[in-house]
């Protein structure tokens, strides 16, 4: 919208994540807004189909932001562990856990979003 005094800058699928972003431009005095963080607290699992949760700044200083999250997007992604290195053995454990009552719905492992705009590397443009 064009009156919007916030600019998004990433899409992320975990509560964590965004509380990482949030601080982090909160250190670099850069105000955020998350979006969607209250839906995420309350259904987890619901979190991509409602999107992800949205982080804006403010509009004077996306640059500054997506300068950061160029930083991060740099390096390689973090990938969460499994519970048992065996592939196999992990999914029935973990179907065996969630029929049992016995775990939660597994975290999404959906990669998160960075909207770098101009500040994406040179080797990441489109050939063409």
């Amino acid at each position: 919208m064009a009156g919007d005094a916030f600019e998004t800058v990433a899409i992320v699928y975990s509560l964590p994540e965004a509380a990482v972003l949030h601080g982090l431009f909160a250190q670099y005095d850069i105000a955020t807004v998350v979006i969607g963080a209250r839906h995420a607290a309350t259904n987890p699992e619901w979190v991509v189909a409602l999107g992800g949760i949205i982080v804006c700044v403010q509009r004077e200083v996306p640059h500054e932001a997506r300068a950061i999250l160029a930083e991060i997007a740099a390096r390689p992604p973090a990938v969460r562990p499994r519970l048992i290195d065996n592939v196999v053995l992990n999914a029935v454990a973990v179907i065996l856990a969630c029929v049992i009552g016995f775990a939660p719905i597994p975290p999404t492992r959906t990669a998160s979003t960075f909207l770098l705009g101009d500040m994406r590397r040179p080797d990441d443009q489109p050939q063409g």
